[in-house]
């Protein structure tokens, strides 16, 4: 079984936190091919985003709603699975192969519809009373019991309830020139066992005959044969006795007739494993069926499987703290962390491979690890790369942009074959639209939060490029209050970034709005309050909010 590593980008995902992990994903399978390293987001990709996957023609990654540990991370035992007309001989066989002592009977669509156990199975046998069978069998379920070979094909269903000696209603006779009173009495159906003796095609004369059963001391006559054509019965050859025949013919009941149907416990793959051991501890079987979504039995599972198992192994890109990233991310496994911003609040059972650059962008480090492994990245996935860097350094104005940053940029133009000035404007004008947005999307799409000291502090960044933001200041506004008062924010700030102007508007709310007057040596009575020079949220704004914070 291939193991499976998700790469994963914040909450809240910006065009680096969606490229990087596709392209760290990338390098991953092609570098370390025994595991398959699967890139996702935390939610929707932003219009900017959305342009640079559309432009370079690479699909989103999947959506990853939680890391909480599911049925489908556990390794579990294959299916056992028989179908409705298995007969029980061949369930007992299955059993004896496996080791398994239940099986699940899947219906023609593979669906399940019972378990059947060696409990069962012995119970039938034990409490027959002499009936062999109940109900109407698979004429080759009879054969393969028997190890026979079909000789005449009759009916390809024995619907006789078969008894071992009866003077009315249904019975099994056995014939080998001796035994009376086989026409005695009406019939259902009647399979015959014939031994040495017989003269011949007068045991089709049989009242309500459907199967001749010849035992290996029986001759065959090509008289019975023909007739048993003519007649529609069906004619079965096998190599054992008499006794061990009418043995083994109680055996070739299909197992519907004796399967559990009510009561079933079954899990499905996308059941978490806490709600499972629950379950566990409730019912004492050794196995529960594992069923797809269509309700189909793809494994087994038993509790050693749940004792030790580990969590979802993931790699954190462009991010690592805890409040940034997927839900459960305590119970996952986590293997890697590629980012660039200060180091917060995520820990790991294990050391770990913890690159964290003050570079621009993640994208940089990404790209520099295709470096160090000698590959060079497709056309597309350096086109994403490039797009993170260009956005995350607002095109090389930020002052996070290192010359590593444009070194990258540059080589990764040349990779994906792009004109980099048009691209980026093409990309923040896409990306800067505001038109249709309602407050939330506006203000979520790139925002992140952060714990400084038992405050909880949420900043957001809107980039604008040629954007009147005049009319959005009441809007915005208004939202962020209501959300400050819902959630329990002690500050809010919301950057409305020019890249034109290469400043930032600031709008603030909390209970303690002084922490930004402190932090930037500004009066909030000034409105509108535009920062110059201030467009990067992790290098100009939050330092200066921690410094202001640890000084109160």
């Amino acid at each position: 079984m291939t193991t499976r590593i998700y790469v994963i980008g914040h909450r809240n995902p910006d065009t680096d936190s969606i490229a990087s992990p596709i392209a760290y994903a990338h390098l991953k399978n092609v570098t370390e091919p025994g595991a398959e390293h699967i890139p996702v987001r935390l939610g929707p990709p932003n219009r900017e985003t959305q342009f640079v996957l559309d432009y370079f023609r690479v699909e989103a990654p999947i959506l990853l709603e939680n890391v909480y540990t599911q049925v489908k991370d556990l390794v579990f035992d294959e299916p056992t699975s028989v179908s409705l007309d298995t007969s029980m001989r061949s369930a007992w066989e299955l059993m004896a192969q496996t080791g398994f002592k239940s099986l699940t009977v899947v219906d023609d669509r593979g669906k399940l519809v019972g378990i059947v156990t060696l409990g069962d199975i012995a119970e039938a046998y034990l409490a027959s009373s002499g009936s062999l069978v109940r109900g109407p069998v698979p004429v080759r379920n009879i054969v393969g019991a028997l190890d026979g070979e079909l000789l005449v094909q009759g009916r390809p269903q024995f619907r006789g309830t078969v008894e071992v000696v009866s003077h009315g209603g249904a019975y099994l006779g056995t014939y080998d020139g001796k035994a009376a009173g086989i026409h005695a009495g009406p019939a259902t159906g009647v399979l015959l066992i014939v031994g040495r003796g017989y003269i011949g095609p007068e045991v089709l004369e049989t009242s309500g005959l459907e199967v001749v059963v010849l035992t290996h001391e029986a001759p065959v006559f090509p008289e019975l044969l023909a007739g048993a054509r003519k007649r529609g019965i069906t004619v079965i050859k096998t190599p054992h006795g008499i006794y061990e025949t009418a043995r083994r013919v109680s055996q070739s009941e299909p197992v519907s007739h004796i399967m559990t149907t009510e009561d079933i416990v079954a899990f499905s793959l996308e059941e978490q494993v806490d709600d499972v051991k629950e379950t566990m501890l409730r019912y004492r079987y050794r196995y529960f069926p594992v069923l797809d979504d269509e309700g189909r039995p793809v494994g087994k599972l038993a509790r050693r499987h749940v004792i030790d198992y580990t969590g979802k192994n993931v790699i954190l890109v462009d991010h690592n703290e805890r409040s940034q990233s997927v839900e459960g991310i305590e119970e996952a496994r986590i293997l890697e962390i590629i980012d660039h911003h200060r180091v917060g609040s995520v820990e790991t059972g294990e050391p770990i491979v913890f690159i964290n650059r003050p570079l621009g962008s993640t994208a940089t480090i990404v790209y520099e690890l295709y470096c160090q492994r000698g590959v060079e990245p497709p056309g597309p996935i350096a086109g994403l790369m490039l797009a993170a860097i260009l956005s995350d350094t607002l095109a090389f104005k930020s002052p996070t942009c290192t010359p590593e940053d444009v070194r990258a940029a540059k080589r990764l133009a040349q990779i994906a074959g792009v004109d980099m000035e048009e691209f980026v404007k093409s990309m923040f004008s896409a990306g800067t639209s505001l038109e249709g947005k309602t407050e939330a999307e506006i203000f979520f799409g790139d925002f992140k939060e952060s714990r400084i000291r038992n405050l909880r502090i949420g900043v957001s960044q809107v980039n604008t490029y040629h954007t009147d933001v005049a009319a959005l200041r009441e809007r915005l506004t208004a939202f962020m209050e209501h959300l400050q008062a819902e959630r329990g924010y002690d500050l809010l700030l919301l950057m409305l970034t020019d890249i034109i102007a290469e400043g930032s508007e600031l709008l603030v709310v909390g209970h303690q709005p002084e922490i930004v007057e402190r932090a930037f040596g500004v009066s909030l009575k000034e409105k509108p309050l535009f920062l110059p020079g201030v467009i990067s949220r992790k290098k100009q704004v939050l330092p200066r909010i921690i410094r202001a914070i640890n000084a109160m």
